[in-house]
């Protein structure tokens, strides 16, 4: 047998710098920077107004990381049932000793496959598409539309980089999104140790396109109408300047419904 010591070595190198491998709390306080809030924000904006017309929401997270969308804004909200999703271990462990209420029930699954046979209000995907590698993402956006009631809704709040047709392209889009998005930061707000890690991490994995898979804008769209889901609405939450010359590169947030 020949040993590849030169893939075990990079496989090695990847994950002793990928924050996901690392303490969750790392991962949690990098969701809680200003920016991360904003869009947050406006994901609950829209739950809530759903809530007002519904007045109860049964929902499905998948990939619901560390869970501080639940623990900080859906536990706002009574009549609700709440299912999170995400094959990290850790994340989970750390959502379940974070929020511990019946209301709200972590699951340690593969979003791409997890089925439990049930129909939800509403499905939030906040920053997840992006973890899915290319050729999985519509079967992600399938399985979603599968557990989604015929009147219910999808929400996805997605960074989404330029366009770029080969790797090379992919890491210059990558890069010059998380640069542009760190100097934001760093001039709107004090940052911890962690947080800082983050932003940094997060843009050396968007480069090297592990655990960060980053697409365009029209990108999602073709999943999305591939994947028999309609887009309602969008908005744009960052920049709110002309940093990128396609104005389709930043923060959204895309109300999302079946065809």
């Amino acid at each position: 047998m020949v040993y590849n010591y030169k893939l075990t070595i990079k496989k090695q190198l990847i994950m002793s710098l990928n924050l996901y491998g690392m303490n969750p709390q790392i991962y949690d306080d990098y969701i809680s920077t200003a920016i991360e809030k904003i869009n947050f924000d406006k994901v609950f904006t829209i739950i809530e107004q759903l809530y007002e017309q519904k007045k109860k929401l049964k929902i499905l997270d998948l990939c619901c990381g560390t869970g501080i969308f639940p623990r900080k804004w859906l536990i706002k909200l009574d009549n609700i049932t709440y299912k999170g999703v995400d094959i990290n271990q850790n994340f989970i462990d750390f959502a379940n000793t974070n929020l511990a209420n019946n209301k709200f029930q972590f699951i340690v699954n593969d979003a791409l496959t997890y089925n439990t046979n049930e129909k939800f209000d509403l499905i939030i995907a906040t920053s997840s598409y992006h973890h899915i590698i290319d050729e999985n993402k519509r079967k992600y956006l399938n399985n979603i539309y599968l557990h989604l009631q015929d009147d219910g809704y999808l929400l996805i709040y997605e960074k989404m980089v330029d366009k770029f047709n080969d790797r090379i392209e992919a890491v210059d889009c990558g890069t010059k999104f998380y640069l542009e998005r760190i100097k934001y930061i760093l001039k709107s707000e004090n940052i911890s140790d962690n947080q800082m890690f983050a932003l940094f991490n997060e843009l050396y994995l968007t480069a090297i396109r592990h655990d960060e898979y980053k697409v365009d804008f029209d990108y999602l769209l073709n999943d999305l109408d591939y994947c028999n889901l309609k887009l309602k609405e969008y908005f744009k939450l960052w920049p709110d300047t002309n940093v990128f010359k396609n104005e389709m590169v930043g923060d959204f947030v895309f109300i999302i419904q079946k065809t």
